[in-house]
């Protein structure tokens, strides 16, 4: 009886343990299984529009590093990257690079109320339907990709860290030459 017993409660300690790593697998996000594209590679191209009217393909972009942001007006730490991405915008040289933030799945008046509240000045494009979010990414925002000036990735990050967003910051020094 005392074997069935040791069986039993060690059968349902793996099923606890097995189901309680199942569950932690579901709720930390992955960042590396949801991005679909890597350091090294080309970055896809794309055209948005922008809030401005006008529209940015990516491949017109080349010749000049890019620091391309997916973002989501509801998000908070999407509101901590565009910060620190407005406190240094003026560090970087404007005829060698270039941001552009990328609203992913979200209409144009929501994000234009969101930059004129915020007080952004770079190009802010809309992805209302993650067409050019799906060419990078699964899911989480924000996202961060540095494009080199030959249109590949060099550098990229997930979510909001201040210590990440300082080294995505002398990655571009570095291409920059600054």
């Amino acid at each position: 009886m005392r074997n069935i017993y040791n069986i039993f409660t060690a059968l349902l300690l793996l099923i606890c343990v097995t189901g309680c790593s199942a569950m932690y697998d579901q709720e930390m996000p992955s960042y590396d299984k949801t991005t679909l594209v890597r350091v090294g590679a080309d970055a896809p191209d794309f055209t948005v529009n922008t809030l401005d009217g006008s529209s940015v393909t990516l491949s017109q972009l080349q010749g000049r590093t890019v620091l391309l942001v997916f973002f989501a007006s509801w998000c908070p730490d999407c509101h901590k990257q565009l910060d620190a991405i407005k406190a240094v915008q003026d560090n970087f040289d404007d005829e060698k690079f270039s941001i552009l933030a990328i609203s992913r799945g979200e209409e144009v008046a929501t994000v234009r109320e969101f930059v004129t509240d915020r007080g952004y000045t770079f190009p802010v494009g809309v992805d209302s339907d993650n067409a050019v979010y799906s060419l990078y990414a699964t899911q989480y925002v924000p996202r961060c990709f540095v494009i080199d000036p030959l249109g590949r990735i060099v550098a990229l990050s997930a979510e909001y860290n201040a210590e990440e967003f300082n080294l995505l910051c002398d990655i571009i020094s570095s291409l920059l030459n600054i």
